[in-house]
């Protein structure tokens, strides 16, 4: 077992949910958007202090769930889509700039929630996917171009999908794995690659298990390590792990994780290892997970790194200068209950 410091910090000053959690180039930490109790929106947005304290943000335009929060190259922060009030899918977008938002006035191409965005080495931001609720996932992607605060359509993928990873290659490409399908209920294990300078998604080959709401992790050495999620094939969460190699275009299965688990987060830490926190399994009684992982490249190994200060899934897991990393807020089940949670932890691997 690795010993993990674990310590409760200050709460949120909301609870919630499938919110966003961005690290700012001045050390702050901006929390936005989300869903709490009763699965009501959480309003507005918190900002970290310098002790370790949120205090309320700006007004942001829209409340948002599902949505994406990408840092950009010139320090901002571009907030996309996302679940709406009045309880709907959004195409808008809007910019943090470190004082206050800026509503966009160019839209995405179609509205989506539970899509990807993705910072590329040009600057520019891809959005892959997505789910229009209640009707379909989305093959249709868009690019956002800061210099013009506008957004064009890109690809489109070779699968239509929700609930994927997006993560930027060494060489620049973004490699999409996994998701699902709806309206056909279907989790997937198709890959694919998109390549910036042409704007085309082409297959990638299959992983081992097919899976959604799992993370994609991309190494110090370029590798992706892919971890849990939900397979419907399989009807349960996944302990099983897998890793991508850009060099041969493989997947190769990887050492399963201690425990089976969809929504958590894993996080690169500074030495290169990969620190796994919480989750959800529904594997037995429905139930939230506090136990943390650490992955070791070196080895191919996971350990045990403790439990976090309380169980946690659908939260937020930020690196921090100083190599800790913060969790922020999230959801528990257990017992037959659920709640939303304004915890906060700081992880000192």
């Amino acid at each position: 077992m690795v010993a993990l410091a674990g310590v409760a910090s200050a709460q949120l000053d909301l609870p919630r949910y499938s919110h966003s959690a961005t690290h700012l180039p001045d050390g702050r930490v901006l929390i936005c958007g989300g869903l709490g109790p009763c699965d009501c929106f959480a309003l507005g947005s918190e900002i970290s202090e310098a002790n370790g304290a949120f205090i309320p943000g700006p007004h942001i335009h829209r409340a948002r769930a599902f949505h994406t929060a990408t840092a950009l190259q010139d320090g901002t922060v571009l907030i996309v889509g996302g679940f709406v009030l009045p309880y709907s899918t959004a195409s808008t977008a809007e910019l943090f700039d470190g004082t206050r938002f800026v509503f966009l006035p160019h839209r995405m191409s179609k509205r989506r929630e539970l899509h990807e965005a993705t910072l590329l080495t040009d600057g520019r931001v891809l959005i892959t996917g997505g789910f229009v609720g209640g009707k379909r996932s989305l093959e249709l992607c868009d690019l956002y171009e800061p210099a013009l605060r506008r957004f064009v359509p890109t690809g489109p993928m070779v699968d239509d999908r929700y609930g994927h990873t997006a993560s930027l290659l060494h060489d620049g490409r973004v490699l999409v794995t996994g998701g699902m399908q709806f309206p056909q209920n279907r989790t997937l294990r198709r890959a694919e690659l998109y390549d910036a300078a042409t704007g085309v998604f082409a297959a990638a080959g299959e992983m081992a298990d097919e899976r959604y709401r799992h993370t994609a992790t991309v190494l110090h050495d370029g590798r992706v390590l892919i971890t849990g999620g939900m397979s419907l094939e399989r009807d349960h969460q996944l302990a099983s792990t897998e890793l991508y190699d850009p060099l041969t275009t493989r997947f190769e299965p990887g050492r399963p994780m201690a425990e089976a688990r969809m929504d958590h987060t894993a996080t690169l830490l500074q030495d290169g290892r990969v620190l796994i926190t919480g989750g959800f399994s529904a594997i037995g009684d429905p139930h939230t997970l506090a136990s943390c992982e650490l992955f070791d490249p070196a080895t191919g190994e996971f350990a045990s790194a403790g439990e976090l200060p309380a169980p946690v899934h659908e939260h937020r897991a930020t690196l921090l200068p100083d190599g800790s990393v913060l969790i922020t807020g999230g959801m528990v089940v257990a017992g037959g209950r659920r709640a939303t949670v304004c915890e906060t932890a700081v992880l000192t691997p």
